[in-house]
């Protein structure tokens, strides 16, 4: 008697969701799996990745509304995972990877329309950031998040909190030489939220327990590159009022393993902030040097000229405001703002950094500048300590022209 097929499994759109989308990505590699299941966990999906021979047990645990597969060891393999996944009842869809244009791909493909699967564009590698996104729009929200305030005691309990590294580039061996953290909150209902939503002010009772948050994980990360042999000075953004309790930054320092990450630290305070008390934020400088802590002075904009007036400014880094630096190329008055803030860095020994690069033309303003580091989505948008950390092994490639 002919086998019954199965029946053709439901479709769920996540437009409107109230819940993140659910992905298993099934791989014999695990640093294969591991990348992907990165890259889906930023896009807002949770995330599980497993072996073949873990099917069975990972899916009684995780119940996905996405399974992505490969690649393949021939038809044989491809139909026992299919089959597998039709015996617990796996009723979402399926995504195919593997090499681009390879027969393997579209026979595994075949195999899953067969079997009833429904199954997104196949994910031919090496693929672009944009042809993931769109190859699992189905799950991704129609809208953005709601506008709704996050409790800050709440993120921090449950543990919501993550930390986020945009890369800062070498303009002219487009190596990372640092990173700034992000503060991310991953909402168990509407995914990552915006910072404006859930960053308390000075006055919060919880302000000082997000900073240690911050602190901690950031050193920590830090140690971790340098325990792999990866040094980066990573910065962090932290507000005035956070600094002028050194004793609470002592408490933080006391929880850190000596090892590496300190000596690769700086915090970024907001040069409107800087500039209102020069000489305070002189001593807190100076005081976090003792520490081994370095501060970078964020945003500068037109503020800059009055850092000029002011010797031995114990500061490491000065970032130019993303405002001065896109379009800077074809806007003298920028080129004027961004060459001041530039020599004034020099005078101090610190270094330059433009941020907002967002385009190749950008790119090629800011480094006949002279700048020392480039941030911006031109080079990476802020990402995940896993694929930062992936980024930074031997990044030798040019800036893409089109990049967004």
């Amino acid at each position: 008697m002919a086998s019954e097929q199965p029946s053709q499994p439901q479709i769920v759109q996540f437009g409107r969701r109230r819940a993140p989308p659910r992905v298993c990505v099934i791989d014999h590699k695990p640093h294969v799996r591991s990348f992907l299941a990165g890259m889906l966990e930023e896009l807002g999906f949770v995330a599980c990745e497993c072996g073949a021979a873990d099917l069975k047990k990972v899916m009684n645990e995780f119940v996905p509304d996405l399974v992505v597969l490969g690649p393949f060891n021939g038809k044989y393999e491809v139909g026992l995972l299919l089959e597998s996944l039709r015996y617990i009842g796996f009723s979402g869809r399926v995504m195919l990877f593997g090499g681009r244009n390879s027969l393997a791909l579209f026979e595994a493909q075949e195999i899953a329309e067969r079997a009833g699967f429904a199954v997104l564009p196949l994910l031919g590698t090496p693929f672009r950031d944009e042809t993931l996104k769109e190859n699992v729009g189905c799950f991704l929200p129609i809208t953005a998040s709601p506008d709704i305030p996050v409790d800050a005691e709440e993120a921090l309990s449950k543990d919501w909190l993550e930390l986020w590294y945009q890369p800062k580039i070498n303009p002219r061996s487009l190596t990372t030489e640092a990173a700034e953290a992000i503060v991310r909150v991953r909402h168990p209902n509407w995914g990552l939220m915006s910072p404006s939503y859930y960053v308390p002010g000075a006055a919060d009772p919880y302000f000082r327990r997000l900073s240690q948050f911050v602190i901690t994980r950031a050193m920590a990360d830090a140690t971790s590159l340098a325990v792999a042999n990866r040094p980066i000075d990573i910065s962090v953004n932290l507000p005035v009022p956070a600094l002028d309790d050194l004793e609470f930054v002592d408490q933080v320092l006391r929880t850190i393993p000596e090892h590496g990450g300190k000596r690769n630290f700086q915090i970024e305070v907001h040069c409107a902030d800087i500039v209102e008390d020069l000489p305070h934020m002189q001593q807190i400088a100076a005081q976090l040097a003792f520490r081994n802590i370095g501060l970078c002075i964020d945003s500068i904009g037109s503020e800059g000229a009055a850092l000029g007036g002011w010797r031995d400014l114990p500061v490491t880094e000065m970032k130019v405001a993303s405002k001065y630096v896109r379009g800077c190329g074809d806007d003298r008055i920028k080129q004027a703002v961004c060459a001041e803030i530039i020599a004034t860095a020099r005078k101090s020994g610190a270094r330059s950094v433009a941020e907002g690069v967002d385009t190749h033309a950008d790119y090629l303003a800011a480094r006949a500048l002279g700048f020392d580091l480039l941030q911006g989505v031109l080079f990476a948008k802020p990402m995940l300590l896993a694929k930062f950390e992936r980024s930074i092994l031997g990044r030798r490639s040019a800036p893409v022209k089109n990049a967004v």
